[in-house]
């Protein structure tokens, strides 16, 4: 017999297997037992935590000769030929190459036929979010009211690609990735059945290596047991993934306390030499990162090793909260940055000498107090009576009086003078904005429009060129009221551009006066000037004789008044 992957070996047979999935295979056995089985189920979540599995599992459990049961004896032909994947009545389906309208077409077709050996015909279809848009569709009648004895369900990790339609149709189960210490627990299990010899640290990288999933940590000692055989050891494994070692990040991190850039680019270059990526490195400084945080803010975490908890304990103690988020916020965005470099080795370099510069950052709160304490040496003339204006009438003085340094070089004398001086011409500014703020008008009336109207045309042609060019030669101001402009046009297209844009229109309007303005936009039907012609004979023969003689030749045919 062929070998057998740790991932197919160890894969859950009954609910009772199925690890950190307990509030879904709790309602899942209930509903067997109630006997209240859905027609659709969408098993949701990140790869490797059981979605499939817990399909199959459940489909046992309902075609076992024993039951519908929640605990399938794994013996029968139903569970046996489900198991290996072989079974007519249980179908799995890959949502990935049978995504098209005409495979959905086909599958309906086989709904017809009843089951030959279990109760239930179930549809099992990974990767649903796969199915083209017309697929879906095919399939959403057939869900909502399939045969008696069918079940259908799906599997994914996207959920967000599938259509609302098919989620509100289906019993809905997310599933959580598997918490390190669960792997763990799994894998010294394992290691007891593969009689393998491993030890915590090896078992503990393993499971972090897997990032949540049970499938990736079992692939993942597949490869260990290749190279090293049963017997684990926490260097080689090491290796193997290129991790850099904990006690590498730790010397970094005392030497961006020391601010010794040299030995923290020495580091970098070692680790780096020794064939790691970049990436992986940059992921391992944040995670080393993280735990130092959590023991500054005091959480107990058991991701930090036991021979390191008291050199991390006292990093900890040695840099500010602050400085650590903002140690990682750079991190992030440095790891953001290789990807798009030509050169990462130096975007590294010139990253990590900045981070060992990192006590040369003052926090906001210290430069505000430093800032506040800073004597001032420069005084400046006070206004006298502080005025408000509206932006668009008013507007400040550019020139503003020169600052007045009180030395003691300058006479007395000299220092009244220059101070009067600057008062003065305050007062004048002081003068020239209540004058000009007397001018401005809290409503309109049609003077103000009207000297106005061309600065406005212009600030509506910056914002929708064509619609200005229609108000300023298709439209005329027909009146003007306390808060609202009323223009006329005679064009039906200047009209209906107006009149869409007339929100935009009123906006600008409203902040060229500083109040709300309306806008009223009317149509008005062009009207025909009949031109009446009072003309004697006489003054036709001054102005074209030959017009003349032409009518007196013809006075005897025609009337002419």
């Amino acid at each position: 017999m062929s070998y057998v992957v740790l991932a197919r070996k160890y894969r859950p047979q009954t609910f009772s297997d199925v690890y950190a999935q307990d509030q879904i295979t709790k309602i899942l056995k209930n509903s067997i037992e109630m006997n209240r089985i859905g027609q659709a189920y969408l098993f949701t979540g990140p790869r490797g935590v059981g979605k499939t599995s817990l399909a199959r599992i459940f489909a046992k459990s309902l075609n076992c000769v024993n039951g519908p049961t929640p605990n399938p004896c794994n013996v029968c032909d139903n569970c046996v030929e489900i198991t290996q994947g072989i079974s007519s009545d249980v179908v799995e389906i890959d949502g990935a190459s049978n995504t098209g309208v005409d495979d959905i077409r086909d599958l309906q077709k086989e709904l017809l036929y009843s089951t030959v050996k279990g109760k239930y015909k179930i549809y099992i279809i990974d990767e649903v979010h796969m199915l083209s848009k017309h697929a879906f569709n095919a399939l959403l009648k057939t869900l909502e009211e399939p045969p008696e004895n069918v079940i259908f369900i799906f599997a994914t990790t996207e959920p967000h690609k599938v259509l609302p339609t098919i989620v509100s149709r289906c019993q809905r189960f997310d599933f959580k990735r598997f918490p390190t210490e669960t792997i763990v627990a799994r894998l010294k299990y394992i290691c007891e059945k593969e009689d393998i010899e491993a030890d915590d640290d090896s078992l503990f990288l393993i499971a972090k290596k897997a990032d949540g999933g049970m499938r990736d940590a079992l692939s993942l000692m597949d490869q260990v047991i290749a190279f090293m055989d049963k017997k684990f050891v926490y260097e080689d494994v090491l290796n193997l993934f290129g991790v850099v070692k904990n006690e590498t990040y730790l010397n970094i991190f005392k030497n961006i306390r020391k601010h010794n850039a040299k030995e923290v680019i020495e580091s970098v270059h070692k680790v780096l030499e020794n064939g790691n990526d970049i990436q992986e490195f940059i992921s391992g400084m944040l995670d080393f990162s993280r735990l130092i945080l959590l023991e500054k803010i005091g959480i107990n975490t058991s991701e930090i090793p036991k021979n390191l908890k008291a050199d991390m304990s006292e990093l900890a103690k040695s840099f500010e909260e602050n400085s650590i988020l903002y140690l990682m916020s750079f991190l992030i965005k440095t790891k953001s940055d290789l990807k798009l470099s030509e050169n990462p080795m130096l975007l590294t370099e010139i990253s990590f000498i900045k981070l060992a510069n990192l006590s040369d950052l003052k926090p906001i709160d210290e430069i505000l107090n430093l800032l506040k304490n800073k004597p001032n040496i420069t005084s400046v003339a006070p206004a006298k009576k502080k005025i408000n204006f509206p932006p668009k009438y008013v507007s400040e003085p550019e020139s503003k009086p020169e600052k007045i340094l009180s030395h003691k070089s300058l006479s007395s004398e000299s220092n009244k003078i220059i101070k009067k001086t600057a008062i003065d011409s305050q007062i004048n500014i002081t003068e020239q904005v209540q004058n000009e703020s007397e001018n401005y008008a809290k409503e309109l009336d049609r003077n103000l429009v009207e000297r106005e109207w061309n600065s406005i045309i212009e600030k509506i042609k910056n914002e929708k060129t064509i619609v200005g060019g229609y108000i300023d030669r298709m439209t005329q101001i027909e009146n003007v009221s306390k808060k609202q402009i009323e223009l006329t046009t005679s064009s039906d297209l200047a009209f209906k551009q107006i009149k869409n844009s007339q929100s935009i229109i009123e906006d600008i309007l409203t902040k060229h006066f500083n109040f709300k303005v309306h806008l009223l936009i009317k149509f008005v039907k062009e009207k025909k000037v009949e031109k009446k012609i009072d003309v004697t004979l006489q003054e036709i023969r001054n102005k074209a004789p030959n017009i003349a003689d032409f009518i007196d030749v013809t006075k005897s045919f025609i009337s002419i008044k």
